[in-house]
């Protein structure tokens, strides 16, 4: 059926073994006639196989395809899922030191399922506006706009040192944000400034909170002072010094 299915088409016999059809004397009867052309060059390519075969008593032997003698679901689902090259971002949000709210927060930001105004465009959602409410120009309010690109956010990872590449994707200035920060707690500065601009940018949609650069200094330090109750202890020092020297 796998290796000649043209042929199987045409056959009498659904459910007949191999060996029996070995040994049947004449291999063309198996068949309703007349074949066409493809199958025909299917069974010219069959008994030629079939003559080279050889066949033993012993019983069929079923393996895994991952080359292990045992089987398992997790195994059977990684290789129907196949192999998906996945950022290392994804990787470092789940073993970071914050609060699980803030991985849920990163794992959406970085697959761009937040609710931006660019996302619910995607949607279909009907909005008065669909430029961002933190810039004075008219700009849709996309992913990488809203945490990188606008002069808010930007003027944020100032503060930190962190300088902002404008022809850079989000993902490529997560990475040029790392290369900056040089801390091995960088995974948590990144994710607590994201969380930061993402405040200011709700609290004046849905409270008319006018956003100021002093503010976010202090959600972020506040933030970033509860990450010490669950920051590893051989990072620790190193953490609350860093964040002592923030100005």
């Amino acid at each position: 059926m796998q290796a000649y299915p043209e042929l199987f088409s045409f056959a009498k016999s659904k459910t007949i073994t191999l060996a029996a059809g070995k040994d049947y004397p004449d291999l063309l009867s198996l068949f309703h006639l007349p074949l066409s052309n493809q199958a025909y060059a299917q069974l010219a390519q069959l008994s030629s196989d079939i003559q080279i075969l050889t066949l033993t008593e012993e019983p069929d032997v079923w393996t895994c395809i991952w080359q292990s003698g045992s089987y398992s679901v997790s195994k059977a689902y990684r290789h129907l899922s196949g192999h998906a090259v996945v950022h290392p971002a994804f990787k470092r949000i789940w073993k970071s030191s914050c609060q699980s709210k803030h991985k849920v927060f990163s794992w959406l930001m970085l697959k761009d399922r937040l609710s931006t105004r660019e996302l619910l465009i995607r949607k279909n959602m009907e909005l008065q506006d669909y430029n961002y409410v933190l810039c004075n120009g008219l700009i849709e309010e996309s992913l990488c706009h809203l945490f990188i690109h606008c002069p808010f956010a930007t003027s944020c990872w100032n503060w930190l040192q962190v300088q902002t590449d404008q022809q850079m994707d989000f993902l490529q200035n997560i990475e040029l944000f790392r290369r900056q920060l040089q801390v091995p707690f960088f995974t948590e500065i990144i994710i607590i400034m994201c969380w930061t601009i993402w405040k200011a940018r709700n609290g004046l949609i849905f409270n008319q909170i006018q956003p100021s650069i002093q503010a976010s200094k202090r959600e972020f330090k506040d933030e970033f002072t509860l990450l010490l109750l669950s920051a590893k202890k051989k990072i620790f020092p190193s953490i609350e010094l860093w964040l002592n020297n923030l100005v």
